[in-house]
């Protein structure tokens, strides 16, 4: 039986990004599930974000999917961070075109239709500190203020330093929880996180003006 574009709206389109292994699993052949999603793609009535993962066209979905959604689902599990999350709060000016995410599995780089996405792998024990976010009209899992701070240093290198930290024009840190951006810092054993962590506290209680947090 051939699989028709009507049933594979019925049956993917609640999910924004499906998986070919699905249409399998409900007794496709998978070969010619193989063969019409390369139609459909060449059509232009799907979008191939990565082998094996696909994207309805926006005017199907039944739900709004902004870029972070899609990070989530387009490798699992994952969460978005970095720049990417310090300026869905606001803090750092610039906007990020390309969806960073942390992940406890393989890194990775997608360029897609959607847009690029990017993967950076983390410990098991460093994979914590997000949680849903409101997204326009959808929703994705992004880090805290806190945490999407420690992963921009954690998944870099070099010394912590105030001049380091003043060139990002960090913005808004008011809003950091210190206490917890502290016992965050704690939970990697590292004495470089938790300075990081107190020089941005310092720079939290005195906004703009770098030249007053401690070297």
């Amino acid at each position: 039986m051939i699989l028709r574009y009507a049933d594979l709206l019925a049956l993917a389109g609640p999910w924004p990004v499906f998986e070919s292994a699905s249409l399998r699993a409900l007794g496709e052949d998978p070969r010619t599930v193989g063969v019409q999603l390369s139609r459909w793609v060449s059509a232009g009535k799907l979008v191939q974000l990565r082998r094996g993962k696909y994207l309805l066209p926006a005017a199907l979905r039944r739900s709004p999917a902004p870029l972070e959604t899609i990070a989530n689902l387009l490798v699992s599990p994952s969460y978005v961070s970095l720049e990417r999350a310090l300026s869905l709060h606001s803090l750092i000016p610039e906007a990020v075109p390309v969806v960073q995410s942390v992940t406890s599995g393989r890194p990775g780089r997608f360029v897609t239709p959607a847009g690029i996405f990017e993967y950076r792998h983390v410990k098991p024990t460093w994979f914590f500190g997000y949680r849903e976010l409101a997204i326009g009209q959808g929703s994705a899992l992004v880090a805290t203020p806190e945490k999407a701070l420690l992963d921009l240093f954690y998944l870099s290198t070099g010394a912590i330093t105030p001049s380091r930290l003043a060139q990002y024009r960090f913005q808004e840190l008011a809003q950091l929880d210190c206490d917890g951006l502290r016992a965050m810092a704690a939970k990697a054993k590292s004495p470089r996180l938790e300075r990081a962590a107190k020089r941005l506290c310092e720079m939290s209680s005195v906004e703009g003006d770098w030249e007053k947090v401690g070297a």
